[in-house]
């Protein structure tokens, strides 16, 4: 697993360099430290505001006897956004900015809601790493 998990970095690694040098061949290369430090501060503001409205929303689900499904749900997608908006390289931004994007974040979020019906169902106690 160890194996697995380095090659899936080293190998996202080097997309992201390639994208980057795409992109800095055309746009130059202050424009693209320029985009990588906006989406930067994008994610930063993206997780503070709606971390704090989700967490909200889930404590007046709870208050008032309701499961926050939906909510929770939203908040671990939009958490995955904004941790692919800090982390810098063409690709985590394009793939962030998309779940930003109201009509496409409800793809994103079957994938997370059906990800996390095969773990519950297959019984692994853990989400991402083996036993």
């Amino acid at each position: 697993m160890f194996l697995q998990v380095t090659a899936f970095f080293a190998i996202g690694t080097g997309i992201e360099l390639c994208g980057l040098k795409w992109v800095s061949d055309s746009i130059s290369i202050v424009n693209t430290i320029s985009l990588i430090m906006f989406s930067f501060l994008v994610g930063i503001v993206v997780s503070r505001s709606y971390g704090n409205e989700c967490f909200e929303r889930i404590q007046r689900s709870l208050k008032s006897r309701e499961v926050p499904a939906d909510d929770v749900l939203n908040g671990a997608v939009m958490s995955l956004c904004s941790m692919l908006l800090i982390t810098p390289g063409v690709i985590t931004d394009t793939i962030g900015l998309l779940i930003m994007i109201p009509a496409t974040r409800g793809i994103f979020k079957d994938i997370a809601l059906n990800l996390t019906r095969k773990r519950i169902q297959s019984g692994k106690q853990y989400f991402f790493f083996r036993d």
